[in-house]
């Protein structure tokens, strides 16, 4: 009463390449298709990853929202070592061991440079680390979206067979997800750095911010509003603080109206399409270097600002502005080396013979001698920073940089299913002094002079103001020359150096005292400096639209 049938499958193996006959043969190998070999009973996990509020439908640019990761053990053996990458920074790890970590510990329990690798932290029923079969666990995650249009965010999980008295390698397998999410515009941030011209080492902070929304499904109710909270400046060098009277609550219509709470200014209310520029001063600390500076200021109308150490409660802020900036100087990196290997191959090509082995590895081993004295005589490793700290977005030795963040609250949806999103938008590396090269001019003039005046002219047929000139380097480690010079005015003169070369060394200045002559009374405007910084390509020379407004009043 039985059939038995038999079918004997003929598959072509693989083409080997091992061996120049072979090639030439074209010989195959055994096919492995529809051979297995099952050894042990071995996990499998499965990844779901869900919104803490699923009735959000709506998700801006910058969003961040709380989502559940869970992982499910559906195998027949325990799982471990249990990793997440991705292919975007957008995800981070809730931190809920409660441990004190300091400036130089990764965040988001990352792994290596890139800020997408991230060793998922749970406490099993039995060991910490550890999902038995059956078992199903759960982790609180925070996402904040990035770019615009539809995204794919992508997860790729590692995990290895547990085994409690294993000396060899443990076996590993994988599990994919992807999360597809449509992404609205909503914000846009932009910032610009001058120096202040009123005392030496100060700048101002110009930092302009737009309603850019554009999703329609937000109901008229709620409107396409958005509310700006708090703007933080991060540095070990600089503190910011809000300069007054920009933000008014007169009922003025021309004015920045700030929503009220119980009469307290929470947040700076800007409608669909408008746009927003606030001014701040940034400060170096004075006194030693110490640990990294996070400075709040509120957009409200009396100009708060607190300065305070980087704490572990801090994170949620300045973990995902970590891990951006980690994964672009690891992405950055990675495309200097293919170019670099392209340009290699392309010099071999040129050449037309292939370099041996023994000239490769000459070298790689071989060092120059300037590198081989160093590495002898510095025989203390030096202990670095996690590419995904705070320590290394704003490194001790770095003293030009900030990095600005801005959190923002708005209600989207429709009817009685709106609701309140956060988000929070970047700046990462603002220079404030560069190191070696400037977009603009790299020397920052300001003037001491008196702004009003009195004199009679019918005693003395002039009057002599004394007017001082500071010039100074903003360039931090290079050496500018440039070319002073004070172009001719009809309605006053210059006495004293109106025309020199010069040279500053990194962060130095120079004062220039002069006279300016007057001969009748007026308002004048005494910036006529031109400045031409010397190179060796060509010289460059600057006009600064500046105005040093003088009021000399006749004295009757």
């Amino acid at each position: 009463g039985e059939v038995w049938i038999y079918h004997r499958f003929d598959i072509p193996g693989p083409l080997l390449q091992d061996t120049q006959l072979n090639r030439s043969k074209r010989v195959r190998g055994e096919s492995m298709l529809l051979k297995s070999k099952i050894e042990e009973e071995m996990p499998s996990l499965k990844i779901t990853i869900t919104p803490s509020n699923k009735n959000q439908s709506t998700v801006l640019q910058g969003q961040t929202s709380s989502w559940i990761l869970t992982l499910s053990n559906y195998g027949y053996a325990p799982a471990a070592n249990i990793m997440l990458k991705t292919n975007a920074p957008w995800l981070n790890i809730n931190d809920e061991t409660g441990e004190e970590k300091d400036e130089n510990s990764s965040t988001s329990h990352c792994i290596g440079p890139s800020g997408t690798l991230m060793k998922v932290p749970f406490q099993g029923t039995k060991n910490t680390g550890i999902l038995q079969p059956g078992e199903t666990i759960e982790v609180p995650v925070f996402i904040r979206t990035s770019g615009g249009g539809r995204q794919d965010f992508y997860m790729i999980c590692r995990y290895e067979l547990w085994k409690e008295d294993s000396l060899i390698s443990p076996r590993h397998r994988w599990a994919r997800k992807l999360l597809s999410v449509p992404v609205y515009p909503s914000i846009t941030m932009s910032a610009s750095l001058m120096p202040s011209y009123l005392n030496n080492g100060e700048h101002i902070l110009s930092v302009e911010l737009m309603n850019y929304r554009s999703d329609r499904d937000t109901g008229l109710y709620t409107g396409l509003n958005v509310n700006f909270d708090n703007l933080y400046v991060i540095s070990r060098h600089f503190e910011v603080k809000q300069l007054q009277g920009q933000v008014t609550s007169d009922g003025d219509s021309n004015s920045l109206i700030p929503v009220d709470v119980d009469n307290k200014p929470s947040a700076l209310e800007v409608g669909w399409q408008e746009r927003v520029t606030l001014h701040y001063l940034v400060a170096p600390i004075v006194g030693t270097i110490g640990p990294c500076k996070i400075s709040t200021l509120p957009f409200s109308n009396d100009g708060s600002t607190s300065l305070d150490d980087v704490k572990n409660g801090d994170t949620k802020l300045t973990d995902f502005i970590c891990r951006e900036r980690a994964h672009d100087e690891f992405r950055s990196t990675l495309e200097n080396h293919r170019i670099e290997k392209e340009r290699l191959l392309a010099e071999q090509e040129k050449e037309g013979q292939p370099r041996h082995v023994a000239q490769i590895r000459r070298a790689k081993t071989s060092l120059p001698e300037r590198e081989s004295n160093l590495s002898s005589s510095c025989s203390e490793p030096v202990a670095q920073p996690h590419p995904t700290s705070i320590a290394h977005l704003c490194p001790s030795g770095g003293t030009s940089n900030i990095n600005v963040i801005c959190s923002w609250s708005a209600r989207v949806g429709q009817g009685d299913q709106n609701e309140t999103i956060v988000g929070q938008h970047h700046l990462r590396n603002l220079s404030i002094r560069p190191q070696n090269k400037s977009k603009g001019c790299p020397l920052a003039m300001t003037a001491k002079r008196m702004e009003k005046v009195r004199h009679d002219f019918d005693v003395s047929p002039h009057l002599d103001v004394d007017v001082e000139i500071t010039l100074r380097n903003r360039l931090v480690e290079t050496t500018v020359d440039f070319e002073f010079a004070l172009d001719d005015q009809p309605e006053f003169d210059f006495v004293g150096s109106t025309s020199f070369k010069w040279s500053l060394l990194g962060g130095e200045e120079i004062i220039v005292p002069m006279k300016a002559r007057f001969y009748a009374g007026g308002v004048y405007n005494l910036q006529s400096v031109r400045l031409t910084v010397l190179k060796s390509e060509a010289p460059i020379p600057y006009l600064f639209p500046l105005q040093w407004r003088i009021h000399v009043e006749e004295d009757s």
